[in-house]
């Protein structure tokens, strides 16, 4: 398909300002690659002179994906090219100038989950700061665990926004003062951790550049073209990051449509796409995507009666809709589906209707309908997807809260409690009446049903629980239980899967997602062995306080980037995470709803965040932003938008509400004779294109080594049990990397330098990763970094490249690599590689090392003109070294042999396992492969 006119101009306006209104549908995605392949094949410009920012990872990996398609023939790498979110790119540039960051190397970053954890541990500190009575004097019922996430909402707000503290402190309101003090203690106390939250990432990057001119001007001469997707739902903080590195060229262009903005409650505000054009005086050219080529005229013009209905009094851009000729035909394709007063007559009228669909050939595929609801959590939502699931009509809705009432979950808690729980703990004590106490007991009895009839399953837990009652030698943490609890009998049927699909893998899925719940309550119980001393102390903190914590809060079931719309089920999702997808029918529910203002709200508080960003009036926003919320709705339709709801008549809360009330009232109903099915074409789901990337260590390698394994690990997310090699392993590699750096950057070191570097490496490793080390281990890493730093000389005094990322573009995936070390010598380059165990014990991996170092060779070959003359496996514990060599001529016959295991990878081959018993006796899942006779 040609470019329309609009399009043509968007990618064809390359230097200087540009503002992109895309309409739904309007081929914005296909209008951004093309404007990139123009700049680096036309005009010459080099990727890495290139930023571009998206909304989601997915949208940054299709996007790739679709450029790098398009170039493969030009010999064309986009490796060095920016691209991802905008937090994604922030973590870039706080890594790339982490000399200027108020973090360490090895900082962690916090997910939601972990952020209010941490504002939860913290409370006490917070309780100290006068104000703090007054800050919730209107929620003094509160518990503890929602105080920590009203804080965690105005930090991350305050972060957002980009508030100085300081102007808070000096409230004279003691609520805000209370605020400003917090925000400033809450920063502190995670730089000593060597940590930042989601929403501070952005923040330091922008700290960063604005209090570091070097920074500014070495990232303002490399990043010469800047466009930012979704550019309605950026926040202040984002936008003065934009200007700030697009300044000296301005040759930043935005994409957006201000009409689905709908992410205000993240910080964003339209201010920043409404306001862009004047930010240039005149010098911006506009350009509006106007087609829709996703959905039928009928949905089309529904949608644009919608968002003009509204009095938007200029706070939004005027758009003239309109669909190509092969769309533009007048059959209904918006109607309604509904029922009045009777919520189990709605079900059957939404379940009937799908099979009528599937049963005559509309649909091949249930996945082609999507629900779309405010929220999933609403009890007549899941109550909605019980009863299409009994009737046989799957249903996908990870986000749903049901993660802790899946049977596979409430079993594994039950085998937990059944083996951990003493007399001693304070799980079931009376005193304890709490929700989760319920649910445990409610875990207990489904275990216990469960094992009445299968004897062999009940010794294998007498036998566990009895191991756990005598602990000689100890545990290595809760993970290590869940290994052993994977290896009972009961739980084979779980992971004896060889199906494909997230569906159909949604309980080892969620198996998976419980093995990081463990781990992360292994790492904040800082505990790295359970012993007899402090078992109870453990499982009370994991029962009764991170369980109970994660409950409440609610987790989500995995999400595959690739596969937005599994096959054989309807999608249940928000609105919000509908937002840049499509589906051939969409079902909008959730008509219930109203503008209507916000409950509980702080004015006073509130009040700050209006001054910072005073641009709509206050009254309105609430209904500005319903009418976007919906708008975004009901635009993913490509085929069929529905609207459904259970009626309610008047004299109770009207159903809909009468802000859907006249547009809903015009529908005909689906069964009425103003709808034609039988003319209804429905297209199939469109599968996202989006190209995985390979690596040798993590993939080719781990995959070699044992099939199974890397099923477990990398497909289904199970986390691997933390050892104190792993950590001394770490800790060693980022002490080489400083003098490295140190080096390439010019500067010379000390033996204090190195010490000192080491040391607070190994502090901040210990947090992040809650194992401590034995002191002799500490000090003999500490004695292998200063040999090198003594006898390394001939590397670090050659270096071309330290941590050089590598990248190798195949037709359907990329391979990429980390290189630890590059040196020249005599105009050739030579590939290091550190090892940080003993050389005689490695040497039954020595060929997969050697592998290692000519798989790297090879990407080194395919990135430079230069000679690449072979690689050094260096051993760092006693300065031992093994040369390979390297052959040009082995290119080919390298990247075939890793091309042969990448599809076996693709193509779901995990069924062999390893040859190597020695490697099976260091597994986790050693405990269950004996126990199904795998080894």
């Amino acid at each position: 398909m040609k470019l329309n006119k609009s399009q043509k101009e968007a990618v064809e306006h390359i230097d200087g300002p540009m503002l992109i209104i895309a309409g739904p549908g309007s081929g914005k995605t296909r209008t951004l690659v093309e404007r990139v392949v123009n700049m680096v094949k036309n005009k010459g410009i080099s990727p890495d002179k290139i930023l571009i920012s998206t909304f989601t990872e997915r949208a940054a990996r299709e996007l790739i994906t679709r450029i790098t398609s398009r170039l493969k023939d030009e010999n064309i790498y986009m490796n060095s090219l920016y691209i991802g979110t905008i937090h994604s790119i922030c973590l870039r540039i706080i890594d790339e100038n982490i000399e200027y960051s108020l973090l360490k190397k090895g900082y962690k970053v916090l997910e939601t989950i972990d952020q209010k954890f941490f504002i939860f541990s913290k409370l006490k500190y917070f309780k100290e700061i006068l104000g703090y009575n007054e800050f919730f004097i209107k929620n003094s019922y509160m518990n503890s665990w929602k105080q920590g996430e009203i804080l965690l909402k105005w930090f991350n707000k305050l972060s957002e926004e980009g508030i100085e503290e300081t102007i808070l402190k000096e409230n004279i309101n003691l609520k805000i003062s209370f605020l400003g003090e917090a925000f400033e203690k809450y920063k502190k106390m995670l730089l000593q951790e060597n940590k930042l939250d989601f929403s501070m990432i952005q923040l330091e990057a922008f700290r960063i550049l604005k209090e570091n001119s070097i920074a500014l001007e070495n990232i303002q001469n490399k990043i010469n073209y800047i466009m930012i997707d979704e550019y309605q739902d950026t926040n202040t903080i984002q936008e003065k990051l934009i200007f700030l590195i697009g300044n000296k060229f301005k040759n930043i262009c935005v994409v957006g449509d201000d009409d689905q903005g709908i992410y205000r409650f993240r910080g964003a505000t339209i201010k920043n796409i409404l306001q862009f054009e004047s930010k240039f005086q005149n010098e911006c050219k506009v350009v509006k995507l106007e087609t829709n080529y996703r959905s039928e005229k009928s949905i089309v013009s529904f949608c644009k009666a919608w968002i003009d209905s509204l009095y938007w009094d200029g706070f939004r851009h005027e758009k003239n809709l309109i669909v190509p000729e092969e769309k533009d035909n007048d059959e209904a394709k918006v109607v309604r589906l509904s029922v009045s007063e009777s919520e189990n007559t709605w079900q059957e009228r939404i379940g009937e209707f799908l099979k009528f669909l599937k049963n005559t050939g509309k649909i091949k595929d249930y996945n082609q309908v999507a629900f779309l609801f405010r929220s999933v959590k609403n009890k007549k939502i899941v109550s909605l997807a019980h009863y299409l699931e009994y009737k046989g009509i799957g249903v996908y809705s990870p986000r749903s809260n049901l993660f802790f009432y899946r049977d596979e979950i409430k079993e594994i808690i039950g085998i937990f409690l059944y083996v951990l729980i003493r007399e001693d703990n304070k799980v079931f004590k009376t005193e304890y009446k709490l929700d989760i106490v319920d649910y445990y007991k409610n875990c207990l009895n489904i275990l216990e049903k469960k094992i009445r009839k299968d004897l062999d399953y009940f010794n294998q837990l007498e036998k566990l629980k009895i191991e756990y009652e005598n602990l000689k030698d100890g545990k290595n943490g809760l993970l290590e239980l869940f290994y052993e609890v994977l290896a009972l009998k009961g739980m084979e049927s779980f992971i004896k899967n060889d199906s494909e699909g997230v569906l159909e893998n949604r309980k080892l899925y969620n198996i998976g997602i419980f093995s990081k719940i463990v781990e992360k309550a292994d790492i904040l119980s800082r505990s790295s062995k359970i012993t007899e001393e402090n078992i109870i102390k453990i499982t009370d903190y994991f029962f009764l306080m991170h369980l109970k914590f994660l409950k409440q809060n609610g987790v989500d079931e995995y999400e595959d980037i690739k596969e937005f719309a599994p096959k054989g089920a309807v999608s249940f999702l928000t609105i919000h995470q509908s937002k840049g997808l499509e589906f051939p029918v969409v079902i909008v529910g959730s008509l219930e709803s109203s503008p209507e203002k916000e409950r509980d709200k702080d004015e006073e508080i509130e009040e700050i965040f209006l001054k910072n960003d005073s641009f709509e009036p206050e009254y309105r926003i609430k209904e500005f932003d319903f009418w976007r919320l919906y708008y975004t709705a009901f635009s993913r339709a490509k085929d069929l938008l529905v609207l459904s709801c259970v009626e309610i008549s008047k004299g109770k809360r009207e159903v809909p509400s009468p802000a859907f009330k006249r547009v809903y009232e015009m529908l005909p109903d689906i069964i009425s004779k103003e709808v034609n099915l039988d003319k209804l074409n429905i297209s199939e789901t469109n599968d996202v294109q989006l190209m995985d990337a390979f690596s040798c260590t993590s993939h080719y390698l781990k995959y070699v080594n044992c099939p199974f394994k890397y099923k477990m690990n990398k497909i289904f997310e199970f986390k691997g049990l933390r050892t104190p090699s792993t950590f001394f392993g770490n800790l060693v590699h980022q002490s080489l990397e400083f003098i490295n750096k140190e080096y390439l950057n010019g500067e010379k070191i000390s033996l204090e330098d190195v010490e000192k570097n080491y040391l607070n490496d190994y502090e901040n490793l210990k947090i992040s990763q809650g194992i401590k080390l034995p002191e002799k281990i500490v000090e003999a890493g500490l004695e292998q970094v200063k040999r090198y730093l003594k006898d390394g000389f001939e590397f670090y005094k050659n270096i071309s490249y330290v941590e050089k990322e590598l990248h190798i573009l195949k037709e359907d995936y990329t391979i990429e690599g980390k290189l630890d070390l590059v040196i020249e010598k005599e105009g050739e380059l030579i590939v290091v590689d550190f090892k940080t165990g003993d050389m005689e014990k490695s040497l039954e991996n020595l060929e997969d090392y050697k592998f290692q170092i000519k798989f790297y060779c090879c990407l080194l070959q395919k990135n430079t003109d230069k000679k690449v003359k072979g690689g050094v496996i260096y051993f760092v514990k006693d300065g031992s070294k093994i040369d390979v060599d390297f052959n040009n001529n082995e290119v080919e016959d390298i990247l075939k042999k890793f091309d042969e295991i990448i599809k076996k990878i693709q193509n779901q081959k995990f069924t062999e396992r390893t040859q190597n018993k020695k490697k099976c006796l260091n597994c986790e899942f050693k405990k269950y492969c004996f126990s199904v006779n795998m080894i």
